[in-house]
């Protein structure tokens, strides 16, 4: 998920806590069909703390964007 649909995501109406979510379960699915790969196997899944942290930067960067 890329941070243009995170702020589209936040900004139809989901809290932070619905946007993080939808990250992490996204960003999982893609890290288990890494890890089959033998050289990634030790890639960590994100968990629900490191979602919300990247979320809530992404929407603080946009809102200061537009408070200047």
């Amino acid at each position: 998920m890329r941070d243009d649909e995170i702020i589209t995501l936040w900004q139809s109406g989901l809290n932070k806590y619905q946007v993080a979510k939808q990250y992490m379960r996204e960003y999982n699915q893609r890290i288990k069909i890494i890890r089959y790969d033998m050289k990634h196997r030790h890639e960590r899944f994100m968990t629900k703390y490191e979602a919300l942290s990247y979320v809530e930067n992404v929407i603080l960067e946009e809102i200061r964007k537009t408070l200047e």
